[in-house]
């Protein structure tokens, strides 16, 4: 029993936690990829935190009850939700737009296959159609169910 649980803890030693390693990774891919969110709230946020007076704060080290550029925890929290809704609507407004598009493609899809085999029948319709003469056949070999070529 014990060895389970040793094994089980070096294992856990060895690997660092999946949620540091996969940001870790994403901050190196968008380091790599010079990638900056252009997104307006973001902005706004930035701009004042990098905008407020840094010697302004007490010596304790704290800002006078401020949060990440925010006067109180509360005001803070109320941003991120509101950047949340904001989110999960662009989430959902993206979904249906990927879902008219996958409908339109699915459309598009069975009308060019009936397109085909409409193009493929009219094909069959003209071939079986063309005057016997063309292909080599005479109306008196046809009576006399002789079938030879001109």
């Amino acid at each position: 029993m014990a060895l389970g649980q040793l094994r089980f803890s070096e294992l856990g030693a060895e690997e660092p936690p999946m949620g540091e390693e996969s940001l870790e990774g994403l901050k190196a891919l968008t380091a790599k990829l010079k990638l900056q969110t252009r997104r307006p709230s973001y902005l706004e946020w930035e701009a004042r935190v990098r905008g407020q007076p840094w010697g302004s704060r007490t010596p304790g080290g704290r800002d006078g009850g401020g949060v990440c550029g925010f006067p109180t925890l509360g005001e803070a929290l109320e941003w991120l939700r509101t950047e949340l809704q904001e989110l999960q609507a662009a989430d959902q407004r993206l979904a249906q737009q990927l879902m008219r598009l996958r409908a339109q493609l699915h459309r598009l899809k069975v009308e060019q296959a009936c397109h085909q085999h409409k193009e493929m029948l009219d094909d069959a319709a003209f071939l079986l159609s063309m005057p016997l003469k063309h292909i080599g056949v005479t109306r008196m070999n046809i009576n006399s169910r002789r079938f030879s070529l001109c």
